[in-house]
């Protein structure tokens, strides 16, 4: 466990036992999770989150009829114990983040310079989360209000992802991805306005990006260099989440000149182009569509039938029209950012969102129909669709999240798994693992940074329904990919 515990564990002299280890081993995984979401964790949330961990453990038979103290010098035992220094990491990183933004910025701007690359050949993608039917005046109390009128409505998220380059002038279709294989009613995926990817929970898959890159983005960039008399080389800037990245085998084109280049960790929200304004852009005039077919159409119908008949074809045609709106000025004021100034070309001027004032106009117009209130705050939450679950966990993310029961079930199978397990120390170490590419002898003393991600993706796959290993492993994952850059960038 030590290996994943960041400062304040090795300068201990003495560590004492735990009298709980189940419910705190359930507390740290729970961290590693918010971690993960870039979530800040206060010490007075961890305090409630742990009492709600404990109860939900004694309900499993466990500490039945114990007590549990969840004072300050637990918290404090508890956080030295798992090596947290909440206040000063946070600190650290936040500098440590702002030193990685400058530094990719001079990277970006050489590899455009070194490569010849013009605006047009220079793109991005970012994926994000839409609740297609979500309402502002229920995005807070429909994720933990049981009773609450239109609560599974908040389930429907899907997964769009717009790529563009520079300039605008070539704008993919939107990347959707839902769950059902072939949705009824759908036409053809060559009729869709979007191009439909579907997976378990909507979420983004290294095997949906991957088909996505090859069969979508490569195919449209050459399309597009033909029209243009360019060379068909392309640049594609992703944030190094585990569905873009890929270790040591990054995606390339067969002919090599269609290429990725990842931003560091934990700089998205600073100058990740889509996340600048583009995604947001999307999702106004997305939700905007939404409440004018809710207040105008169907008036003969109570409200939350009028809900009810809204379909995902109209919703995929909605957001479709919503990228269709976006200005090529909109997308490249978004890149200022992260590029200061493009080689040979001057920055348009801002312009200002239109479709915002209206937007609220229009929230006002539902609160009347629904006999509602929605504050500014609730407005700008379902704006950015940053909703939370009953557990308070980020519903939002566009890959994996484990609530509550499934972290505390993970923890108990393997507290059950440790406690029959018959193998002797001595016994593990004559145990000969075999690879696909062979034994362990065949490996090189010295693994390659790419040896260690394959590594991690096969463990990945071999315990995706263990809740406290999963999230172990993407945080030593995302450990090893932050050292990496940073060797890289020295």
């Amino acid at each position: 466990m030590e290996e994943y515990r960041e400062h304040g564990v090795n300068s201990r002299k003495t560590m004492k036992t735990q009298n709980f280890p189940l419910m705190e081993e359930s507390v740290y995984v729970w961290i590693l999770q918010q971690r993960e979401a870039n979530i800040i964790v206060t010490s007075e949330v961890l305090r409630v989150k742990a009492e709600l961990l404990f109860r939900e453990i004694q309900k499993r038979g466990h500490y039945v009829n114990q007590k549990f103290s969840f004072s300050d010098d637990w918290m404090r035992r508890f956080k030295e114990r798992f090596g947290l220094h909440v206040k000063r990491v946070a600190g650290e990183k936040a500098s440590a983040d702002v030193d990685a933004y400058i530094k990719f910025k001079e990277i970006l701007a050489s590899k455009i310079t070194e490569t010849g690359l013009q605006k047009s050949q220079v793109y991005n993608a970012d994926e994000s989360a839409i609740f297609v039917k979500l309402l502002a005046s229920r995005s807070l109390a429909l994720s933990s209000e049981k009773n609450v009128y239109g609560r599974k409505l908040n389930k429907m998220r899907y997964t769009f992802m717009p790529c563009s380059n520079i300039d605008g002038s070539n704008k993919l279709k939107l990347m959707f991805i839902g769950t059902a294989a072939k949705p009824r009613s759908f036409p053809t995926k060559e009729l869709l306005p979007v191009s439909y990817y579907n997976s378990k929970k909507a979420w983004m898959t290294r095997e949906l990006f991957r088909e996505w890159f090859f069969n979508e983005f490569v195919p449209a960039v050459r399309k597009f260099s033909g029209e243009k008399s360019l060379e068909p080389k392309a640049l594609l800037v992703l944030d190094n989440c585990t569905a873009h990245y890929t270790g040591g085998d990054n995606l390339i084109s067969d002919d090599e000149l269609i290429k990725l280049i990842y931003l560091p960790p934990n700089v998205t929200s600073q100058c990740q182009p889509m996340d600048q304004s583009v995604i947001n852009a999307i999702k106004t005039r997305y939700k905007r569509k939404l409440m004018l077919k809710l207040v105008l159409e169907n008036e003969e119908l109570k409200f939350e039938n009028r809900l009810k008949k809204i379909s995902l074809m109209q919703s995929i045609d909605w957001l479709s029209a919503a990228w269709d709106e976006i200005s090529p000025s909109t997308i490249e004021n978004s890149w200022k950012k992260l590029l200061d100034q493009f080689p040979g070309y001057a920055w348009s001027s801002d312009t200002p969102d239109e479709f915002q004032d209206d937007t609220r106009a229009l929230v006002v117009a539902i609160d009347t129909l629904t006999n509602t209130t929605t504050t500014d705050e609730d407005i700008n939450l379902w704006l950015k669709d940053q909703v939370y679950d009953g557990d308070n966990n980020p519903t939002w993310l566009t890959s994996a999240v484990f609530t509550d029961t499934e972290i505390i079930d993970s923890i108990l199978q393997e507290s059950v798994a440790q406690e029959n397990d018959s193998f002797t120390e001595d016994s593990t170490d004559n145990i000969s693992l075999e690879m696909s590419s062979g034994t362990v002898s065949d490996i090189a003393e010295e693994p390659t940074f790419s040896d260690a991600m394959k590594s991690i993706d096969c463990l990945l796959k071999f315990v995706k329904n263990d809740a406290a290993d999963v999230s172990r492993l993407k945080v030593l994952r995302t450990k090893l990919i932050d050292m990496e850059w940073h060797k890289k960038s020295m």
